[in-house]
């Protein structure tokens, strides 16, 4: 096989692919990727087993056509330091080469028999959906998520569609993001998605075709294909975690919280990252301590209705949560120092609803 082709798309398209490879695994052809040159175009295909990546780039000028599997991470790494526009890249015998400029880089291959095939998309549920929502919403609730293999469906994103609703869900049990716009959709639909397969879809397309039956789902947006599994296992019931109604209510300024808060970090501890928040009628007292090292104590202006109330928090999740609020103030709503805290916009954008609920950390 031999193609020459544009540096930048190619160093993209070879990110992407190295994103869905496994970390550790018993199969070692899988940390690889598949690339093929056919009918004047290059397919690149990357898996873990669980998931499947199809990226297409159109080539220019005369190629040849084949197949080859080389390293996927020290392929990637090659293109992106290369400091030219073009490269060619081509096989001989039982090596590849990348040659841009004064440079030749030589890979040894694996046999293309060994390499899993791709999976077809699922025969069942077909609609489109905007690839701006799905990210908007990943991006507000996918943090979320739990990294413990233990509580497989708590590593997802729950995903909901309805033909008025779109949906999604993401917690790990010491914090829950929900985010959900209104709208027409073509579909009704729930499942709970791994959380790295929204950074393979990419996010310049206007639309995605989603193919699902019960135990895959497909994308299909531009020049990407993603097949994955689901995750099985019931979703924590999140509609009757989130409290409806608080007898405390904070309004604060977000710049002026998250500035406060990034103060505080440097002295929370580094087990559970505590701050203290005190919630006054006309203030916010924050406070965080590391005994070793020391303490710090910061007011800041706060419009608070309610009984006064001390209460510990993540500083590092509340911080994550603030990122994600775009308004210019934020709420607190409060009930007990043991009971979970709802953090939300003031104003809600136009069909859009953000919920954020922290645990607290006992503070005696």
């Amino acid at each position: 096989m031999r193609c020459e082709i544009d540096r930048s798309s190619f160093a993209e398209a070879l990110g992407s692919t190295v994103a869905v490879l496994p970390g550790k695994t018993s199969y070692p052809v899988l940390v690889n990727l598949k690339l093929e040159v056919k009918g004047g175009r290059l397919v690149l295909l990357a898996t873990d087993l669980d998931v499947f990546l199809r990226r297409e780039l159109p080539l220019e000028g005369a190629s040849e056509d084949g197949v080859v599997v080389v390293s996927a991470r020290k392929l990637s790494e090659i293109v992106r330091e290369l400091g030219v526009d073009r490269v060619t890249f081509y096989t001989k015998e039982n090596s590849a080469f990348v040659e841009a400029g004064g440079v030749r880089a030589t890979f040894m291959c694996v046999d293309p028999a060994e390499y899993p095939q791709p999976k077809p998309l699922p025969e069942g549920l077909v609609f489109e959906y905007p690839v701006s929502t799905l990210h908007e919403l990943h991006d507000a609730c996918g943090f979320a998520v739990s990294k413990d293999e233990s509580r497989p469906a708590m590593t997802g994103v729950n995903w909901e569609v309805t033909k008025t609703e779109t949906r999604m869900v993401g917690t790990d049990g010491h914090r829950l993001a929900f985010v959900s716009r209104k709208g027409k959709y073509a579909a009704k639909f729930r499942a709970v998605l791994p959380a790295k397969l929204f950074n393979l879809i990419p996010r310049g397309a206007d639309t995605a075709q989603v193919c699902a039956d019960p135990t895959n789902i497909g994308f299909k947006a531009g020049d990407t294909t993603v097949h994955c599994r689901l995750i099985e296992g019931p979703y924590p019931d999140y509609e009757r975690v989130i409290p409806k109604g608080y007898p405390g209510r904070a309004v604060l300024g977000r710049e002026g919280l998250t500035a406060v808060l990034r103060r505080a970090a440097v002295l929370a501890h580094p087990l559970g990252r505590l701050v203290t928040l005190e919630f006054r009628r006309k203030k916010l007292v924050v406070r965080a301590e590391t005994p070793e090292l020391g303490r710090s104590e910061e007011e800041t202006d706060c419009e608070y209705n309610g009984e006064e109330l001390r209460i510990g928090f993540n500083v590092g999740y509340m911080l994550e949560v603030l990122r994600r609020l775009g308004s210019e103030k934020v709420v607190f709503e409060l009930s007990t120092p043991l009971s979970a805290g709802v953090v939300k916009p003031a104003e809600n954008e136009p069909d859009m609803e953000r919920v954020y609920l922290l645990m607290p950390i006992r503070l005696d």
